[in-house]
């Protein structure tokens, strides 16, 4: 099994329960791995053999850039998902931070996996 690891991936999305939260995008910081088998993309150098990490960046920055949920969970398990949709995929790690949602806090971050 390999990792493919996106590091600070930085959107603006609506995210919270404030009144102020919901008027204004706010940036949040995710990070995720991505654990997969890629034995067969070392020998072949065939990118039809490799996971499309750029494909599933571009989705949860669609995805994310558009919500508005309440809570960093549900928009946790909504980028889990989106991951997981790859069959190819055996287990991913995701983690988003929400830059100065406490007070004297540089983040408030969250982290789930999910595998198969």
């Amino acid at each position: 099994m390999s990792t493919i690891y996106v590091e600070k991936l930085e959107i603006y999305t609506i995210l919270g329960i404030k009144q102020e939260e919901r008027e204004h995008k706010q940036k949040l910081i995710i990070d995720y791995w991505i654990e997969t088998d890629i034995s067969k993309a070392m020998q072949s150098d065939d990118i039809a053999d490799c996971v499309n990490y750029r494909t599933i960046n571009k989705q949860i920055l669609k995805t994310v850039e558009s919500s508005s949920y309440n809570t960093i969970e549900r928009l946790l398990g909504v980028v889990l998902d989106i991951i997981m949709q790859s069959s190819s995929i055996e287990k991913s790690t995701v983690q988003i931070a929400k830059p100065g949602a406490l007070r004297y806090a540089k983040n408030v971050s969250i982290t789930a996996s999910r595998e198969r």
